[in-house]
C-alpha cells in the first residue's frame, strides 16, 4: 500500500472578521442556559 502525497491545505478568504461579525445579537444569556439541542433561533449570540 503506498501513501498518498502531501498537499497543502488552501487559505480560503471570506472577508474580515469585522464585517462578518457585524450581525451578532447580544444576549444576557451564556451558553449553559441552553440545553442540548435548542433551536438555534432560540439562541442569543454574544
Amino acid at each position: 500500500m503506498s501513501k498518498k502525497a502531501y498537499t497543502q491545505p488552501q487559505l480560503s478568504v471570506h472577508g474580515n472578521v469585522e464585517t462578518l461579525t457585524q450581525k451578532t445579537k447580544v444576549g444576557t444569556k451564556l451558553d449553559a442556559s441552553f440545553e442540548a439541542g435548542t433551536p438555534l433561533t432560540e439562541l442569543t449570540i454574544s
